[in-house]
């Protein structure tokens, strides 16, 4: 499938989603399952799923899956779920869905790293959450994996409306710089962190991140956890610990079959009332691999998403020109990845980005961007925006040459909304590896869809 016919898949996908004028339905669902990979090796998948009812019966959102058990480690895909729900009587539930999503990793057989999931599952309402049975394929066209399977479910109900978050959308956000001192050698990490509190001592985590340097690119993590924190007496300062677990791999880290988790002492400097200063030390431990390294991390947190209404997230589709391989090829190259993209004061805007090669025989490919932009409407109504921003983060894998992991990418943007739609945005800059031989142009397609309205 190339990239205008997958823009027109999510662009299908996306025709039933408004921006959200009322309260409105989303869940949080993750599943686990055991794939067949050639030769009959075992593989455990997990995913993590945020959906929104985009309208009745029709659901959308961003998904993740990743390498669980058996041997394949590092093994990520990210893209977009479509599904439609029906109410079977009593507390059953029907949910038919697609998955459409990019990338791959530990030598996984993936081709080009195109993932297609179509599944069905049958859930029951517990009230509140729900728990089933999926049955699935999943399938990598233009790869060797191919296998049906039966899986667990799990999803938790969760409601917003245009001016109070729901529970699963962050209150925080804390961009962490750091190194890794064995991994096997030392590596140099990004990571984005989001936190949600609990109360005033403790906060439920999510965070990804991904290898900038030493010799791991193509290393990314995701992970859940807790922290707690306390006020010291007669200073700004709050002091803890946190603990998180999850999925990671690849660039050669050792995690077995990707599960691993981290403990660590925290220490955070109140700036300001919306910004703190923190320092994390601690220790990452693979459940069945070899990782296992102390680590150290400085990182910068602040206050954000305060309504639905300040963000968007959005699915999109790159080209890449010419991307350089290790072997001295320079060849074309498709990913697809979600973008999330929450207001700042005034134009100023704050994003995070997540790709996955599909197309171009890069299937292991994945790349992770941090960065800053700002836009201006065209028009008193906003119909057209134009836009700009700069982002950096982290890329590997694929026999692409983006030596040491860390790359920046400068992009300009213009888009325009399409009624009940959402909106189109066509992009073009630069992708460019701080040390390796990448540097290619990067023109994107995406469909741009607001949590809230503005």
């Amino acid at each position: 499938m190339r990239a205008a016919e997958l823009a027109l898949v999510a662009a299908a996908l996306l025709g039933n989603a408004a921006p959200v004028a009322a309260d409105t339905a989303a869940q949080v669902s993750a599943g686990f399952e055991r794939v067949t990979l050639p030769a009959g090796e075992g593989m455990g998948l997990a995913n993590l799923t945020y959906l929104v009812e985009a309208a009745p019966g029709w659901w959308l959102g961003p998904a993740l899956y990743g390498a669980a058990s058996g041997q394949r480690g590092g093994l990520f895909t990210w893209g977009l779920e479509g599904q439609r729900q029906w109410a079977l009587g009593g507390r059953w539930r029907l949910a038919t869905g697609l998955y459409v999503g990019g990338g791959g990793g530990a030598s996984a057989p993936v081709g080009g790293g195109l993932m297609l999931r179509p599944h069905a599952d049958l859930l029951f309402d517990a009230g509140g959450w729900s728990i089933g049975v999926s049955a699935s394929q999943v399938r990598f066209p233009s790869g060797d994996i191919s296998s049906r399977q039966l899986g667990l479910v799990l999803a938790v109900d969760d409601v917003f409306t245009p001016s109070d978050r729901g529970f699963f959308q962050p209150e925080r956000l804390v961009l962490s710089a750091g190194a890794y001192r064995s991994a096997p050698g030392r590596t140099g990490f990004l990571v984005l962190r989001a936190e949600q509190p609990i109360d005033a001592t403790f906060s439920g985590t999510v965070e990804a991140g991904a290898a900038v340097s030493g010799g791991a690119d193509g290393y990314a993590e995701f992970l859940a956890g807790a922290m707690a924190l306390w006020p010291a007496k007669g200073a700004p300062l709050r002091v803890g610990a946190r603990v998180a677990a999850g999925l990671g791999g690849g660039g050669a880290v050792p995690t077995g079959g990707g599960v691993f988790g981290k403990a660590a002492l925290v220490g955070r400097v109140q700036l300001s009332p919306s910004i703190g200063l923190e320092l994390e030390a601690g220790q990452a431990r693979a459940l069945d691999g070899d990782l296992r390294t102390g680590y150290a991390a400085l990182a910068l947190a602040f206050e954000c998403c305060r309504t639905p209404a300040d963000t968007e997230w959005s699915v999109g589709v790159q080209h890449y020109t010419g991307a350089q391989r290790r072997d001295g090829r320079n060849e074309p190259m498709e990913t697809i990845g979600l973008k999330l993209r929450e207001s700042l004061a005034g134009a100023w805007y704050a994003t995070g980005q997540a790709y996955g090669a599909f197309s171009g025989g890069a299937g292991a490919y994945s790349v992770g961007l941090l960065g800053v932009g700002a836009r201006s409407a065209l028009d008193a109504a906003g119909t057209w925006r134009v836009g700009a921003e700069m982002l950096v983060g982290a890329a590997g894998g694929g026999g692409v040459s983006s030596r040491g992991g860390a790359v920046v990418q400068p992009m300009l943007w213009a888009d325009a909304a399409t009624g009940p739609l959402g909106r189109l945005q066509l992009g073009a800059g630069v992708m460019r590896s701080v040390r390796g031989e990448l540097k290619t142009p990067v023109v994107e397609l995406s469909w741009v869809v607001p949590l809230g309205v503005r």
